[in-house]
């Protein structure tokens, strides 16, 4: 049985990837990539951290696993935030990979319950309560905590004055060691389980990482890495024309407001967040470095991919929680003994089909799984279908009523067409080759397809629990 890693960042947008054509330097993406396929229209079946992720654990749904919309990080904070605390009510990835003997270990950022990862992986570390036992290693070295979530000793420069204070795009250069920096500290604690595992057992191994999450206080030299004069600005920038009159009053407009809408202002983001995904890129090098050192990259399945992406800026809007491009398309590159080398598949796919892909690829049999097997396609085994649907969704918790002030939303990719519908009953429609930036909203247009697609979006969302709840 090949051995399997899987890698996984936070908000990471398809033009911070280099092999996407994006102006990042990115060696270890690029390098997956051209050792295999590279999937070019990935979009997340959510943009927010739980509900992705619990996504890339099973191959569902999120209204199949039971996660909706994010989780509290820790475990004593059930119903803090009006989340469920509930185990993921699908078959997990683990789980299948333990059917077939595999050792399965998860190291970083999991979000999707503390008590779940522990109980579903054989071995796990930096996970959930990472926050707080990196602060107490940090305190212990005589350092400032690092946890920049945490933003204790810095004046809170990286939080919104508004509850819940999220993250603003405000940068500065992380003020302790480059050693010390909390993702490295969890690549430490992969490296030392990795050293730990028994070569004679085939391994399931997922390292996922805090970055490229805001806030943007990273190392050198990836913080100074791109100058902020050569940041273009992106032809959807600031509020668009045609856009929900909601979005005008959001939260994330706030946020946006709050920098400016002057591109120049946002130029040592756009700078420092480039900087923060080949930061990230440069970690998972490190990892897979070891794993070819002790043997375990040979005849492997490695896949990297990305829970969602970040707005930027672009749309007017901080942050994810979006029906746009920016926020839903991530990269997916995927190496496996078999798979042509510099592989291109350009066919709609969703977070779900990621599992299932991975499973086949390792010859692990799966059940009850709503993503689809992509290797047929990528192998020219199965003639790809000329349109291909998509689906993501938004759900808030109840409690973000009172501050998140846009409504729930569901919405289908049928390229060239986007679809979306939100809990208040306002549409978007966009022609994505002709508006590829999502400034033309066509809903209510005479001769589009807007009938006929939200009929099939609403098929779906009864097929799969997806229906707007009471509390949206």
């Amino acid at each position: 049985m090949p051995n399997v890693i899987l890698l996984i960042d936070d908000n990471h947008s398809l033009d911070h990837v280099g092999c996407y054509g994006g102006h990042c330097a990115t060696p270890t993406w690029d390098a997956v990539a051209a050792a295999g396929v590279r999937f070019t229209q990935l979009r997340t079946v959510s943009p927010v951290c739980s509900p992705a992720r619990a996504a890339l654990q099973t191959g569902c749904y999120p209204a199949q696993t039971g996660i909706t919309h994010v989780l509290p990080s820790f475990p004593e904070d059930v119903d803090g935030d009006g989340a469920r605390r509930e185990p993921i009510q699908r078959t997990t990835l683990p789980a299948y990979f333990q059917r077939s003997g595999y050792e399965c270990i998860y190291v970083g950022k999991w979000h999707v319950g503390d008590a779940n990862v522990k109980a579903l992986y054989d071995r796990s570390a930096a996970t959930d309560t990472a926050a707080r036992d990196y602060s107490r290693w940090c305190s212990e070295q005589g350092l400032p905590d690092g946890f920049i979530f945490n933003d204790p000793v810095r004046g809170k420069p990286f939080r919104y004055r508004e509850a819940p204070h999220m993250s603003v795009p405000h940068t500065q250069p992380l003020d302790l060691p480059a050693e010390a920096e909390h993702n490295r500290w969890m690549l430490d604690h992969a490296l030392r389980l990795l050293a730990e595992h028994d070569l004679d057992q085939p391994l399931f191994f997922t390292f996922s990482t805090y970055g490229v999450h805001p806030p943007l206080a990273i190392p050198e030299p990836w913080y100074s890495m791109y100058d902020p004069a050569d940041m273009v600005m992106p032809d959807n920038w600031g509020p668009g024309k045609s856009e929900p009159p909601f979005l005008g009053d959001s939260y994330f407009r706030r946020l946006f407001h709050d920098v400016g809408d002057d591109f120049d202002l946002w130029r040592k983001a756009q700078a420092v967040s480039l900087g923060y995904a080949t930061y990230i890129d440069h970690l998972f090098g490190e990892f897979l470095d070891a794993c070819r050192s002790r043997g375990v990259l040979d005849d492997a399945v490695v896949v990297m991919t990305s829970d969602h992406g970040e707005m930027l800026g672009r749309h007017g809007l901080w942050q994810k929680f979006c029906p746009y491009e920016e926020a839903l398309r991530v990269p997916w590159v995927m190496s496996a003994p078999g798979i042509p080398a510099g592989d291109v598949c350009t066919l709609d796919v969703s977070t779900v089909d990621v599992p299932a892909t991975l499973l086949a690829a390792a010859g692990v049999t799966a059940d009850a799984i709503e993503g689809e097997d992509l290797l047929p396609y990528v192998l020219q085994q199965k003639a790809a279908p000329i349109v291909r649907d998509c689906f993501s969704e938004h759900s808030r918790p109840p409690t973000w009523r009172s501050w998140h002030d846009v409504p729930d939303w569901r919405c289908l990719v049928r390229r060239p067409w986007k679809y979306i519908l939100h809990s208040s009953g306002d549409e978007e429609l966009y022609h994505l080759v002709d508006d590829p930036g999502e400034q033309d909203n066509m809903a209510g247009d005479v001769g589009t397809p807007q009938q006929e697609l939200r009929m099939a979006l609403e098929q779906w969302m009864n097929q799969t629990g997806a229906a707007f709840t009471d509390h949206a």
